[in-house]
């Protein structure tokens, strides 16, 4: 049996970060220079085998590659013409690396998919920071949905018998259409029995939205503790670069 830690982290790019959107934050936790410095402080203590972050701006990239480039290989795409996108790092000693790929969804890709070798099987890793649209919103209307959708098609396509986690900010909670699809087309959630599980906290409103789905009967989760988020939260803070917590789970393979 092997076990690996993953992270799902929506690192918050500094490119939205404003006064107005985030009122309640210490002018100090939204500075860049010690947000930059903070990110980097709490993804090595992360010390997590394979990280899938979202809202990457290219400069902190090339940060956190010259970081963890001793430890884990690592790949990033752009969303178009926004100023941030994906990235996934994989601890060599316990993964190979195959290559990736970005797919495209709209005006800029929606995910980044990781070609690995986990004891020599396959496995894939999808990236994702889908579109948000209220819960409300018709599934043929949701572009998020859409972009899930997608990569499952994806994943049907080019490597069905692979085991696959779909990893990332979704912008939708456990009810949403976009995670039914998931679980409806055989992955499972991770942190079915973590509680607390909210992920994000903004302007008073606790939402869990980042998740680390998984082929069924693959792989064995263990879900990280998480803080209890509350209507008095605030996010970003001088100790949480983010207005996300990292989502830690703890897999191990099956017998």
């Amino acid at each position: 049996m092997t076990t690996f830690t993953a992270v799902t982290y929506n690192v918050l790019a500094q490119s939205f970060v404003r006064r107005d959107r985030y009122p309640q934050c210490p002018p100090e936790a939204l500075d860049p220079a010690r947000r930059h410095a903070l990110l980097l402080t709490r993804v090595a203590a992360l010390d997590a085998d394979l990280l899938c972050l979202q809202e990457v701006e290219p400069a902190v990239f090339d940060d956190l590659r010259a970081l963890l480039d001793a430890t884990h290989e690592g790949a990033f795409a752009k969303h178009g013409r926004r100023p941030d996108g994906v990235a996934v790092f994989a601890h060599r000693s316990r993964f190979g690396w195959l290559g990736h790929e970005a797919r495209s969804a709209g005006s800029g890709p929606a995910a980044l998919v990781a070609e690995l070798t986990l004891d020599a099987r396959p496995l894939r890793v999808a990236c994702a920071h889908l579109t948000w649209k209220p819960d409300s919103t018709p599934p043929a209307e949701h572009p998020g949905h859409q972009q899930l959708l997608d990569l499952l098609a994806h994943r049907d396509a080019v490597a069905p018998d692979a085991t696959w986690i779909f990893a990332g900010d979704f912008n939708a909670t456990a009810q949403s259409a976009i995670v039914s699809a998931a679980l409806d087309r055989g992955l499972d959630e991770s942190c079915r029995t973590q509680r607390p599980w909210d992920t994000c906290a903004v302007n008073g409103r606790p939402r869990k939205l980042d998740y680390l789905l998984f082929s069924k009967s693959r792989l064995h989760p263990t879900p990280g503790t998480l803080p209890r988020l509350t209507r008095d939260t605030v996010l970003p803070s001088l100790t949480d670069p983010s207005d996300h917590l990292p989502l830690v789970v703890t897999f191990a393979t099956a017998e």
